[in-house]
């Protein structure tokens, strides 16, 4: 372990872009284990029911619907890196307004805020890391490189992280619930210089004035969408990605609530519970590592894990103990650790270089757009029957997403 820790230290420092990127993933998913455990028990102790905080949500989630094609395209047109660095800004902007707000409009912003942050940061890491593990000065083979393990071994440095943030930030939330997104803040600010100093982006050969920057990135925005909605190997597996996200989504906001509820009403639980949902997570990205080495089809992986979400929820809102369905949630967490890393080896694989950071783009558009219906039908459900009917909704909603990809030719 010291040795592999040290290995890491050397990469960095030698601006090595796996390393760099491995270590940005890290400090990104420590400030959002920060708060992930408090953030809707902060919402709630301001005075929020269930469905006000899913409208709260709502503006993340459409600002990301909106803000994901432009960032993309501006990332291809003005610098992966640039772009990033102004994520960080906005990502500690909304920090703040969480940290400092008492009301919803504070909330509101914090969510506006945080969204351009998101779209501007998800995405555009990855397509910077791609190009720069391409460039000659890293490896000259690459046209049939595979870059699952890159994603894979991202994922577990963020969601190790996310489980060390997340236990701080449940010990910060019992000093004060602000407490989490002030330290997220911090690190989140700090990330910005460390960015500046260690991402390496050759392929950006002048600076881009203003109005050219606006010019690229419209018609980089046009040709992407086109090539998005054309590609049935892009749109379908963009539309199982949004399907998908539909059912995530009201999953991501109401665990802490169910379980709580099973739990005879002891919010403490969700701060144990929190770290073993990202070790299960860890296990699922450790799956497309596997996965990728030995050069199996992602679409293969993904059709299964969606089988495994489905069937673990459904079972997970039918029981009632409490440790029946915590147990079938864990392992509904595998198969969200699987998901995110290989639809990026997928996307990666098929994208052209030029349009890499903008097809990214789209793809994050069609799950925003899943995640805000999502928020509204499963909320509504949830909010006028139960959780656990939205979470069966959720089960039928994951195999469903299983259509668009069933015929798909094997590509990757």
């Amino acid at each position: 372990m010291r040795k592999r820790l040290m290995n890491i230290a050397r990469g960095v420092v030698r601006k090595e872009p796996n390393y760099v990127y491995y270590w940005l993933k890290f400090l990104v998913g420590f400030s959002f284990g920060l708060i992930s455990p408090v953030y809707a028990i902060l919402l709630f102790s301001k005075g929020l029911n269930a469905f006000q905080v899913g409208m709260i949500n709502l503006v993340f989630v459409l600002g990301n619907v909106f803000f994901s094609l432009p960032a993309g395209a501006l990332a291809d047109s003005w610098g992966r890196k640039k772009t990033f660095i102004v994520s960080t800004l906005f990502q500690g902007s909304a920090f703040l307004a969480y940290a400092f707000g008492q009301s919803w409009p504070f909330f509101a912003l914090g969510e506006f805020l945080s969204s351009i942050g998101f779209v501007a940061m998800i995405g555009v890491l990855e397509a910077w890391v791609v190009d720069a593990w391409r460039s000659p000065a890293i490896r000259l083979d690459t046209e049939e490189e595979e870059y699952g393990f890159l994603f894979s071994r991202a994922e577990v440095a963020g969601n190790s992280a996310s489980i060390i943030g997340g236990i701080l930030g449940g010990l910060l939330g019992a000093v004060s619930l602000q407490l989490p997104f002030l330290i997220g803040a911090i690190t989140n600010f700090s990330v910005l210089p460390m960015a500046l100093i260690l991402m390496k982006e050759e392929w950006v050969e002048r600076k881009l004035k203003i109005k050219q920057v606006i010019s690229k990135s419209l018609k980089t925005l046009i040709e992407g969408t086109k090539e998005g909605l054309k590609n049935r190997l892009i749109s379908r597996v963009a539309l199982f990605a949004g399907m998908t996200m539909v059912g995530l989504k009201a999953l991501d906001m109401y665990w802490s609530k169910r379980f709580v509820d099973l739990a005879l009403g002891r919010v403490w639980i969700t701060g144990y519970l929190w770290p073993l949902m990202m070790i299960f997570m860890v296990m699922g990205s450790f799956m497309v590592k596997w996965w990728s080495e030995r050069k199996k089809d992602y679409l293969v992986g993904l059709k299964g894990m969606a089988l495994l979400m489905s069937v673990t929820i459904f079972l997970s809102a039918v029981l009632k103990n409490f440790y029946f369905p915590v147990f079938f949630f864990l392992l509904y967490e595998i198969g969200r650790g699987f998901y995110r890393p290989a639809l990026l080896g997928y996307f990666n694989k098929v994208v052209s270089y030029q349009k890499r950071a903008t097809i990214l783009a789209f793809s994050n558009m069609a799950i925003w757009s899943g995640a805000a219906i999502g928020l509204l039908t499963l909320g509504w459900i949830a909010k006028r029957f139960s959780i656990e009917w939205a979470w069966l909704g959720a089960s039928v909603v994951f195999l469903l997403a299983i259509i668009p990809i069933l015929r798909l030719k094997k590509m990757c």
